[in-house]
């Protein structure tokens, strides 16, 4: 899928996935060309804004990471939306059959990858972490994300709205867990010795 296509989700986004939906990418080439790529920019971006600008908590001090730290924090974060993005498509199918559909994992690959661009595109922010400004902007791109999901459903998956609404709900709670236990899993690396060493 090329840049404007990316883009054009934001604001064109059923014919998006009505492209999406016809295109014969395998699951291999959507992860290597998009997942991989995208998934690049908020470890990426967090690395450079927690080592090099920082953020301050009020009147307080600027806090940064030291360069290792973050380093091996943005290459487990990396690793996990990798991995996030496979097992949430692998929940997708599972569940399709409940609503009525038999989709490809191809395309519940698709469907999770794509829904996750304003979130993807959102975390350049991290550049220069402003935590007001970028929460707010993170809670309009997890909300513009659930609206590409609620319209990608129906077309992705092939059957109508209602159905469709019902089974997006159902992606959005799995969502949930998968993100409670990703921050499960990343309070035991914090206990492994994964855990954030600040530097002012």
């Amino acid at each position: 899928m090329s840049l404007r296509n990316t883009f054009g989700l934001l604001y064109e986004p059923e014919k998006q996935w009505q492209k999406i939906s016809e295109k014969n990418d395998s699951v291999f080439k959507t992860y290597f060309k998009y997942i991989v790529v995208m998934a690049l920019l908020p470890p990426a971006a967090a690395y450079v804004g927690s080592t090099h600008v920082g953020w301050t908590l009020g009147m307080s001090d600027t806090y940064r990471l030291t360069p290792q730290s973050a380093l091996q924090l943005s290459v487990a974060a990396y690793l996990a939306i990798l991995v996030a993005v496979l097992v949430l498509a692998w929940f997708v199918q599972w569940m399709a059959k409940t609503y009525g559909a038999n989709p490809s994992y191809k395309r519940c690959v698709n469907l999770t990858a794509y829904s996750c661009t304003p979130l993807f595109l959102v975390s350049i922010l991290g550049v220069y972490p402003i935590l007001w400004l970028d929460m707010l902007f993170s809670l309009v791109a997890i909300g513009w994300a659930v609206y590409l999901l609620y319209n990608g459903v129906p077309i992705m998956m092939g059957i109508d709205r209602d159905r469709g609404f019902l089974f997006a709900s159902s992606i959005i709670t799995v969502c949930m867990c998968v993100l409670v236990g990703m921050l499960a899993i990343t309070v035991i690396f914090w206990g492994w010795g994964l855990a954030p060493v600040f530097t002012h």
